[in-house]
């Protein structure tokens, strides 16, 4: 049991942490020391290695999920009056189902703009129809990664909050 939930908080805390460190350091630094470099070529290229962080990371999310909802289902089989067992298992799904959109849709709406890009590269300046289109999905995914990580910092709060108590 012990071992079951460790294995829940720390498939935990690295999907969150990894959310964090995305967020907060890897992207914006990225977006700055390129587009600071190279101006709006570099807003691409910045662009470019930050979709493949997150491609990188959304198969460790997707990993972490099934750790999460094994970790629950195998802990509800042992303790079926674990408490609520359903809202975390509704909350880890919800955190997943965010992710498997941000990780297909959005990244082929993504991938999409950047070869219309490389195709019409000429024609990219930071005003132009492409800028706009690429911060829509930059907002998007960035509202996404938020609802995750309200979400996983909920499913932390609840953890924390259990052991107290």
């Amino acid at each position: 049991m012990v071992a079951l939930r460790c294995l829940y908080l720390i498939a935990l805390v690295f999907w969150v942490g990894g959310m964090v460190a995305l967020g907060a350091f890897a992207a914006p630094a990225t977006f700055d020391v390129l587009e600071g470099y190279y101006g709006a070529t570099g807003r691409l290229q910045a662009g470019d290695v930050f979709d493949e962080m997150l491609r990188r990371f959304r198969h460790f999310e997707y990993g972490s999920a099934v750790v999460l909802l094994g970790s629950l289902g195998a802990l509800g089989a042992r303790d079926p009056k674990l408490p609520a067992l359903a809202v975390r298992i509704g909350t880890v799904a919800i955190m997943l189902a965010v992710s498997l959109y941000a990780g297909f849709g959005i990244a082929s709406q993504v991938a999409g703009l950047q070869a219309e890009i490389d195709g019409n590269l000429a024609a990219w300046t930071d005003s132009s129809l492409y800028a706009a289109r690429f911060d829509r999905l930059y907002a998007q995914t960035t509202m996404l990664l938020l609802l995750n990580l309200g979400l996983g910092l909920s499913l932390i709060y609840w953890e924390a909050r259990a052991r107290i108590s």
